[in-house]
């Protein structure tokens, strides 16, 4: 429900600042329905007055991290004036967010916290979509951060899957190994990419895969 509201709200006027960066990025139409995408709107209760009147929970959404106890003894939306990406585990269930900010607030990206179904360490981001291509290829492509796995899936890399900003944990290196022992890593060229890239080989290591380091020309 959380996820058909976001992305009615990217297509209706309120999204136009959040379609109009996805233009910017290169992301069309195809990868925003694919992948889902979606806009919160710069409002306190605009998903938590959506859920109530589906007759939704209000205490399971709090418990799935959607909207936030007040102090008034209400709720109001965790998420606001940011693009929306839902998060699937490996089986493709929808079992929480991302989203960034869309001016300069901090944080840039802000996911969904630790619910009963959703464990961060456990989850890389588009493994549901990308199992079968790592399969196909062999390998695995790990990029830092959601924008990265759309644009790279959407011109045809089909084993892209992302850590989203964490640091990487054997538990989610012990899924990609399921599939496919070598790994190709695209971090961002910079110097926290490079030190994000030099904690992911250790851990890639230590359980096994083999690896590459990919860098890309041009800055």
């Amino acid at each position: 429900m959380a996820a058909a509201h976001f992305a009615r709200n990217l297509f209706g006027s309120a999204g136009r600042v959040a379609r109009a960066y996805l233009e910017n990025r290169g992301i069309g139409e195809e990868a925003i329905k694919g992948f889902r995408l979606g806009y919160a709107p710069d409002a306190w209760r605009s998903l938590r007055d959506a859920l109530a009147r589906s007759g939704a929970s209000l205490d399971l959404a709090e418990k799935l991290g959607l909207i936030i106890p007040g102090k008034d003894g209400g709720f109001y939306d965790r998420f606001r004036h940011r693009l929306m990406f839902p998060i699937h585990n490996e089986t493709g269930k929808l079992i929480g967010f991302g989203g960034r900010a869309l001016e300069d607030e901090n944080p840039k990206y802000l996911n969904s916290p630790e619910t009963p179904i959703y464990k961060k360490s456990y989850v890389l981001y588009n493994l549901h979509r990308a199992k079968e291509g790592i399969r196909k290829a062999d390998r695995s492509v790990l990029v830092e951060g959601y924008m990265d796995a759309i644009g790279v899936y959407a011109s045809g890399v089909r084993e892209v899957v992302a850590s989203c900003g964490t640091a990487l944990t054997a538990q989610q290196v012990q899924l990609l190994r399921r599939h496919a022992r070598r790994i190709v890593v695209n971090f961002d060229p910079d110097p926290a990419g490079a030190k994000a890239a030099e904690r992911s080989i250790e851990t890639l290591l230590e359980q096994g895969m083999e690896v590459r380091i990919l860098e890309l020309d041009g800055g």
